[in-house]
Order: C-alpha cells, then structure tokens, then sequence
C-alpha cells in the first residue's frame, strides 16, 4: 500500500508540476495582457470590417484593410504563446469594445468617417502605450519578443491613423 501511495504521489507531483514547468516564465500580468490583447484585436478586426461597408473614403478603406490584415496575424502570432502560458484567449471583442462598436454602427458618411478615425487613433495609441508597458513588464522572453513585434505593428497603425486623423480633421 505504501508503495502505491508513493507511486500516485510521484504521479501527482509530476502532472503537476509539468503544468506548472510548461506556463513558466508567464506571470498573472502576462496572461491577463494576452487575453485583453486579443480582445483588443477582434475589436480592430470587426470594426474595420464595418468601416469597409460604409466608408466611401479610400484611404479609411486602405487603413482598414491593413487593420484586419495586421490584426489576424498578431492574434495568430500570439495563440501558440498563449498556448505555452496555459491561456485559452478570447475569439471575440470585449463588452466595452461591443458598446464602441455600437455607437459607430449608426453613423453614416463623413461622422461616421471622423468617428472612426478617432476612436482607432485613441484605441492605437492607448494599445501602444500598454504594449510598451508589457515590454517593460515582463520577464518572459517569449512575451518580450511578442510584444516587441505587437510595438513594431501597432506603432505603424498609429503613425498611419495619426496621418488619417489630421487629413479628416478629426
């Protein structure tokens, strides 16, 4: 009996532990950073689809492309980190982001234009500076190399928004 104790202990330990060992070097900063991070692209993603259908402006046209181009290749860049940290991510926006959604979705033609460049703007920048942070943060070289990416791409979106934003005066 003491034997099959020690050995489901030994079990036990080594489940455990290879849990454990497999999200090491991921701190509760870095798994909450990879959850809102993906929520944070579905919310581009979705509200560059709904700018393509009613924007008639071309150059919003082109950043919103972009926007859904990047932003699937971030959230795929970051699922097998987050899979290595043990996190199951979000496939969807959060309720704040939805709430956002739904005060552009009634507008039209240059408010609806103006709105949007805004609201991407604040979004990029404020994503910008929580990337940066995380880049800080962090000690997970996985993460530091994620976030240097995510930087690199998000700091693009806001030198192009920044660009839109003074063109539309919004």
């Amino acid at each position: 009996m003491r034997i099959h104790t020690a050995a489901l202990a030994t079990v036990l330990f080594a489940c455990t532990g290879a849990t454990s060992l497999f999200a090491q070097g991921f701190s509760d900063k870095d798994k909450d950073f990879l959850k809102a991070s993906a929520e944070d692209h579905y919310a581009e993603i979705k509200m560059a689809q709904m700018t393509l259908r009613t924007t008639k402006n071309p150059a919003i046209k082109v950043f919103a492309t972009k926007m859904i181009t990047d932003h699937r290749a971030l959230i795929a860049g970051t699922q097998p980190v987050a899979a290595k940290a043990g996190v199951t991510l979000p496939t969807s926006p959060s309720a704040t982001a939805d709430a956002e959604l739904l005060k552009l979705k009634v507008l039209t033609g240059d408010t609806y234009d103006k709105s949007y460049v805004a609201t991407a703007d604040k979004d990029h920048h404020e994503d910008l500076a929580k990337v940066k942070q995380e880049i800080t943060d962090t000690q997970s070289p996985d993460m530091k190399k994620l976030t240097a990416h995510a930087a690199d791409v998000i700091g693009k979106h806001t030198e192009m928004i920044d660009s839109l934003k003074a063109k539309l005066g919004a």
